[in-house]
């Protein structure tokens, strides 16, 4: 019985320790990212492959030291598309720095995209960028989700009345 109680207890610490372990870092609200360019690298028929730059914003005091990262990108809250990187970056404590990462999208995203455009009185697009960073800093990587518009230039959203 007294075997039971010490692993009991043991758990219960291993529990806690990698809870607290989970919040010791800080970096929770630590990084802001926003999409700051897109690029066309190549398109087929199939699928496009774009160049999108990260605008990746450190509100910490510690430097954030990325060693690759994945996101998601969604456009008028459509899946459009996804990318990958294994590009290493330092972002300095209270500091921003930009990534240039890759990202494919199929001819459905591209599909989605347009039918977004076309919809009447549309004047922005709404993006959402969600993904995780793989850093020295943090235990498990670094997530961000945000959430953005871009205007459209004149003329050029939507269907003209």
């Amino acid at each position: 019985m007294e075997q039971i109680a010490i692993r009991w207890w043991l758990g219960t610490l291993l529990l806690l320790s990698l809870a607290g372990c989970a919040g010791f870092g800080g970096h929770r609200d630590a990084v802001r990212v926003t999409v700051s360019a897109v690029e066309v690298l190549e398109s087929t028929v199939f699928e496009q492959l774009y160049r999108v730059t990260l605008r990746i914003q450190n509100r910490s005091e510690s430097p954030i030291n990325i060693r690759g990262g994945r996101f998601d990108l969604i456009v008028n809250g459509r899946d459009f598309g996804a990318g990958v990187t294994d590009s290493r970056l330092t972002v300095p404590a209270y500091a921003d720095a930009t990534l240039d990462v890759r990202m494919v999208s199929t001819l459905f995203g591209m599909v989605r995209l347009f039918q977004g455009l076309s919809e009447p009185g549309r004047s922005t697009l709404r993006y959402e960028i969600s993904g995780r960073f793989s850093t020295d800093n943090a235990i498990g990587g670094l997530g961000f989700r945000e959430q953005g518009e871009i205007a459209m230039p004149e003329g050029g959203g939507g269907r003209q009345q």
